[in-house]
């Protein structure tokens, strides 16, 4: 039996720290978000937003999928919400 991939958005706090990974319930939509996230950064930081932008990226997911579903109940729709925009990455 093959087991289904979750997938992740890396956020990281500064480009060259530690991976952040923020769930996602598919791959489309995690691609979806870090092309936003990449937009959103490149536009609100002059002069550093293209290395943010590269610095988010959609990964998979590596720990457990209970782990990745609790993410998902206690923060529906968090994709919705973080932004670049203002400073603020919920």
């Amino acid at each position: 039996m093959e087991t289904q991939k979750l997938w992740a958005v890396n956020i990281p706090e500064e480009p060259d720290s530690e991976e952040i990974l923020y769930p996602v319930p598919s791959k489309e939509l995690g691609e979806k978000v870090v092309q936003r996230l990449r937009k959103e950064a490149i536009e609100a930081f002059e002069t550093v937003g293209e290395c943010i932008a590269e610095a988010v990226t959609l990964e998979e997911w590596d720990l457990s999928a209970d782990e990745h579903s609790k993410y998902l109940q206690e923060n529906p729709n968090w994709w919705d919400e973080t932004t670049f925009l203002d400073d603020e990455v919920a």
